[in-house]
């Protein structure tokens, strides 16, 4: 189960991804590539920004306590399932007359990448999620151009091209309580009574 910066890690397992597989070509360095908001790229030529989540119900969450895998004397809280959402963007840093046609190299080709390998495997993941080692896929999710437009945000700044993503992960809860131990075997002895 993922810890609390399970959240983080997720959008640095997607990072990790693209900088393997988007250097040296369609870009340079894999430092050009990083969690950021698309709003302030700085030196990022492709950001990853989880710009919305929500918790998923029934999902192998929900509420209550569950016997602890580690511990048969506590019961840990039920984990929540979280979907996150991400946002992908392209920012070049060649000249004006060809910024446009560079961006559109660079998100075609993450989107390519993540169509491509839909599942995170181990050696993307990072920290609670890598020491799991459990996979965990990416789905793309369509957004209109007005749902683009609100989650970008920045009435100074033209929107970016860009894609969206949705992970799913687990948040393990740390509220534990101890209970009495399970009968693990019993002893019981018969004898005939003479009447």
């Amino acid at each position: 189960m993922g810890s609390s910066n399970a959240i983080a890690e997720a959008g640095i397992s997607v990072v990790n991804l693209l900088k393997k597989n988007m250097t040296p070509e369609p870009i340079a360095s894999p430092e050009s590539i990083g969690l950021c908001m698309p709003q302030e790229p700085e030196d990022f030529q492709l950001t990853v920004w989880i710009y919305s989540f929500e918790e998923q119900k029934g999902m192998g969450g929900g509420v209550g306590f569950r016997p602890d895998a580690a511990d048969s004397t506590r019961e840990r809280f039920a984990p929540m399932q979280i979907k996150l959402y991400l946002l992908v963007t392209a920012h070049s840093k060649a000249p004006p007359q060809t910024r446009s046609m560079d961006e559109y190299r660079i998100i075609g080709r993450a989107m390519q990448i993540l169509r491509d390998m839909p599942i995170i495997e181990p050696e993307y993941l990072e920290g609670s999620l890598a020491s799991e080692a459990r996979t965990f896929s990416v789905e793309m999710v369509n957004l209109s151009s007005e749902e683009l437009s609100k989650i970008w945000n920045n009435p100074s700044k033209p929107v970016k091209l860009s894609f969206a993503l949705s992970v799913t992960v687990t948040i393990e809860s740390n509220l534990v309580r101890q209970v009495d131990p399970r009968v693990g075997e019993a002893h019981i002895e018969l004898t005939q009574k003479n009447v």
